[in-house]
């Protein structure tokens, strides 16, 4: 569902008596589209997070903890300076537009007690936080707007703030200005669909509160405008009414059958979902959902510019792979030109220098009694000779020379392989960092400052457990999972891995038990959720003892060998994956 000017009314009609009289403590911006500030109030502290981000932006109080930068951005020491210490006087909403203001009183250098404005418009690509003087001067904002960039209004330093024009009809006037201006709509756009009419026409609706109205109104919501009557006309506007105060009444999340938060909603179920969570406070459900989401955004931006690298990189490899076994087959025929060598030795006395070729008995191939050697006119038989020598023992060294280059070439296309899964299943920030550092270490990319070697511990991998209670252990990157497998895992425990697929290193924690199918069955459905084949079925996982799994002298990290090993077929379950992990 959008986050909607009408949404927006009633969050801030829940967030304002919370945060209002509250001292604003601490103010961080761990990303460069977001805010977190630390709110004293009378009997609690508080935590307002507002994200800008274009393919997300929303407000709401929050619990959730995010990882800050050691060097504050220069719009946070900003907001340092003119609102940290300062106290809330007032927390409102322009309109029904999706624009927020915070305003905020604080002492200046003087001492002197001051009144700012802290502007957030949630509006998708256009989202912007902006801090102004009491009379809207712009001090300065997040993304600054110039001439350039926008012809309908420019932020900057020292410029009036000024909304975006609209002439949109404000919901509590609906009933006297709906009519005429839906008239003029009919008259000039009679083909245009009833729901997007509405929102077009009365501020602060987004699609799909349009679409609860037409649902009570029990109009369908692609009927052209030009063909509603006088009654349906009347029957939307009783459904604009209810809308005023439906909001307050409840919201819910929408999970997947795979139990994975998908979408929510705040004015009922349109849809008939079955699975939801209702929450009596929409902060609450607004902290769940869009954090869960921002949060998957981040880590697939992060892990985005990451991927590109990788990418680029197994393509060369792909392509110098196909191109060394190219030359290989070529020079696996090497053999030949030592045949053609010593035949012409064979046949010297019948050879001249001029001849461009010699044709001769061939005695390696009985089925093929003559046969018809290319020759250098510009040398002798006996030169010719040698010339085919020389060529016979330069492909036999380059043979296996090559031999090394595609089996060093498969393993950085294996290993780069393995990279790219595991940054598809990125769960936290850290193991992007993790995973870069590790790319740094092996040489595929460049780091401008070393970074701080991380130490590797038990409770860095993934958690699970069995229903029969065993301890299920997943490596999260490619050092992780040679630390798992090489040091953390006993030799009596069970190690699982998808077949010939990239995936993590999962072991079973056995304390020398023999573990249950049931626990067999769970580990490898675990591997093969935490593998490049996790949208496939039927995927082969491999187990043996931790004792058969050996790490070849210099191969990547994450690789190995083993042996001793038996299959099973499994389909991954996201909702089984859940259910087994360990917080």
């Amino acid at each position: 569902m959008a986050f909607d000017g009408l949404f927006i009314h009633h969050l801030i009609g829940e967030i304002a008596p919370e945060i209002t009289g509250g001292r604003i403590d601490k103010i961080h911006q761990p990303e460069k589209d977001e805010l977190s500030m630390s709110i004293r109030g009378r009997d609690k502290n508080l935590t307002l997070f507002i994200s800008i981000e274009s393919a997300m932006p929303y407000f709401t109080l929050t619990h959730s903890k995010k990882e800050n930068p050691q060097a504050p951005p220069m719009f946070c020491m900003l907001m340092r300076k003119h609102l940290a210490g300062g106290r809330i006087v007032d927390f409102y909403q322009l309109g029904n537009e999706r624009i927020i203001v915070l305003e905020v009183e604080s002492k200046n250098e003087l001492g002197e007690l001051e009144r700012k404005k802290l502007i957030a418009e949630i509006m998708g690509k256009h989202s912007n936080l902006i801090l102004t003087k009491e009379d809207f001067t712009v001090i300065d904002s997040i993304k600054r707007v110039t001439p350039d960039m926008s012809r309908i209004r420019t932020i900057l330093p020292g410029l009036k703030y000024e909304t975006i024009p609209s002439d949109k009809i404000k919901l509590s006037k609906s009933e006297s200005l709906f009519l005429p201006s839906l008239s003029k709509l009919v008259a000039e756009t009679p083909s245009q669909k009833s729901y997007k009419a509405l929102y077009m026409l009365i501020e602060g609706m987004s699609p799909i509160s349009s679409k609860w109205v037409l649902n009570h109104a029990d109009l369908s919501f692609d009927t052209p405008i030009g063909q509603l009557t006088s009654p349906d006309l009347e029957k939307i506007i009783t459904g604009l009414k209810l809308l005023e105060t439906h909001l307050a009444n409840e919201a819910f999340i929408y999970y997947d059958q795979y139990d994975i938060p998908r979408d929510i909603y705040f004015l009922g179920d349109l849809l008939g979902h079955n699975s939801k969570k209702v929450f009596t406070s929409f902060a609450a459900a607004v902290d769940e959902y869009y954090g869960t989401q921002n949060k998957q955004l981040k880590n697939h931006q992060r892990a985005n510019d990451l991927k590109k690298v990788v990418s680029g990189r197994l393509e060369r490899a792909e392509s110098k792979l196909k191109k060394i076994e190219l030359e290989l087959e070529t020079a696996e025929n090497s053999e030949q030109y030592k045949i053609y060598g010593e035949l012409i030795l064979a046949n010297i006395y019948r050879l001249h220098k001029g001849d461009n070729t010699a044709i001769v008995e061939n005695y390696y191939e009985p089925d093929t009694p003559e046969i018809t050697i290319p020759l250098d006119v510009r040398l002798d038989p006996s030169e010719n000779a040698q010339r085919y020598f020389k060529k016979y023992n330069k492909l036999k060294t380059a043979t296996s020379q090559l031999k090394i280059q595609i089996k060093e070439t498969k393993e950085e296309a294996q290993y780069l392989d393995q990279v790219l899964t595991l940054l598809e299943h990125i769960e936290e920030p850290s193991e992007i960092a993790d995973i870069k550092q590790e790319l740094v270490e092996e040489g595929f990319i460049r780091a401008r400052v070393q970074p701080k070697k991380s130490k590797t511990s038990k409770e860095l991998f993934r958690r699970f457990v069995s229903t029969d209670g065993f301890e299920i252990l997943v490596g999260k990157n490619n050092k992780q999972n040679d630390q798992l497998t090489l040091k953390v895992a006993s030799n009596k425990d069970i190690w699982l891995h998808t077949k010939i697929i990239p995936g993590s290193h999962v072991i079973i924690r056995t304390e020398g038990a023999e573990p249950p199918e049931s626990t067999l069955h769970e580990a490898a459905v675990i591997a093969a959720y935490h593998s490049k084949a996790r949208e496939s079925s039927n995927v082969p996982v491999d187990y043996t003892l931790v004792k058969h799994v050996t790490k070849p002298n210099g191969a990547k990290p994450g690789m190995v060998i083993y042996v001793q090993n038996k299959t099973l077929f499994v389909t991954p379950d996201e909702v089984l994956v859940n259910t087994l992990k360990k917080q």
